[in-house]
This record gives structure tokens, C-alpha cells and sequence, in this order.
């Protein structure tokens, strides 16, 4: 078989023309790839950032829900808190409302014959008793029948003094304590 070639040599593209024109194809289609690859993750990457802006709106939406939520609890907590304070304060008072009278009854039972009291005194934990008597012994069993008592724990003498009353020689005389726990709040304890 014979080939003819109707075409001048000059016109006949050659083979490095071809290669270049392939080459040229190629990163066309390359680029073009490349394109579309990047538009296509534009719009996706377009799309989750609508998708998360969209939950940005809807989780603030949700959060101004809650935080009204959150001042109603807070609030709650609060008044929770106030009740729990003032029950303690009744609780106390109540576990408090027969010391007194507990402390006055005992200190009556341990003043003896010829000892007056005159005034007691209660601030916090220490009592301070002042009255008459008619010898120092006397003064003496009163501080002992009182230091004998669950409630106090350390009685001692602040002040004596020789006094007349109607022209009756007299002690006057000062006595402290620290109170301790009564019976009854050993009990409750």
C-alpha cells in the first residue's frame, strides 16, 4: 500500500505541535477540574457555614429562652436560701426558748440560806450575778452549789465588798461564769 501525502510539508503539523496541543488539552481539562472542584467546595463549605450561623441564631434564641429560666431558678435559689435562714433562726430560737428558764430555775436552786441576788446578767456564753450575803461562806457554797450545776463551767469571784443596809452589815459581792451546755442541749445534740 502506497501513502500519498497531499499536503505540503509545511502545513503538516508535527509531532511536537501535537504533544503540546495534548498537553494544552489536558491541563484544561486539569484546570478545569480544578475550577470546578473549588466552586464546588465554596459552595459546600458556603453552605455549612449558612447551616452553622443558622444554629448560631438558633441556639442564641434558645440560651434568651433559657435565660429567663435562669433568673426565674436563680431567683428561686435566692428565696430558697432566705426561708432556709429564717427557719434556722426559728429552729434556734425554738431549740433557745427554754435555756432561760432552765438557767434562772437552776440558778435559783443553788443559792443558798442567807444570799440575795440582786441582778443576773447573760451576754453570750458569760453570766455575771450580783447580790448579798451575809458571810464569805456563804458566798462560797453559792459559788459551789453553782459550779456543781451541768451548765456552768468555770465560776469565779469578780468583786466583794463589805456594805451596810440599814445598818445591817452586809457582803456585796459580784460572781462570773462561762455557761456550758444545759441538758437539754447535750440531748439535742
Amino acid at each position: 500500500m502506497v501513502r500519498i501525502n497531499l499536503l505540503p510539508r509545511e502545513e503538516k503539523p508535527s509531532k511536537e505541535e501535537i504533544l503540546w496541543k495534548s498537553i494544552f488539552v489536558w491541563a484544561m481539562i486539569a484546570a478545569a477540574v480544578v475550577v470546578v472542584a473549588g466552586v464546588g467546595m465554596h459552595i459546600f463549605r458556603s453552605y455549612e457555614i449558612h447551616s452553622l450561623k443558622v444554629d448560631i441564631a438558633e441556639t442564641k434564641a434558645e440560651q434568651e429562652k433559657y435565660r429567663e429560666q435562669a433568673k426565674l431558678v436563680e431567683q428561686l435559689t435566692a428565696k430558697r436560701r432566705q426561708i432556709r435562714e429564717r427557719l434556722h433562726v426559728v429552729e434556734s430560737l425554738d431549740r433557745d426558748r427554754y435555756v432561760r428558764v432552765f438557767l434562772l430555775d437552776e440558778l435559783a436552786r443553788s443559792v443558798p440560806d442567807y444570799v440575795w441576788l440582786e441582778r443576773f446578767e447573760e451576754n453570750g456564753s458569760e453570766a455575771s450575778i450580783k447580790g448579798w450575803a451575809f458571810s464569805n461562806l456563804a458566798i462560797s457554797r453559792f459559788m459551789d452549789q453553782l459550779e456543781a450545776k451541768a451548765h456552768t463551767d468555770s465560776v469565779y469571784l469578780k468583786v466583794i465588798r463589805r456594805e451596810e443596809i440599814k445598818g445591817t452589815p452586809v457582803l456585796s459581792f459580784e460572781v462570773g461564769y462561762q455557761i456550758g451546755k444545759t441538758e437539754e442541749d447535750a440531748e439535742s445534740s
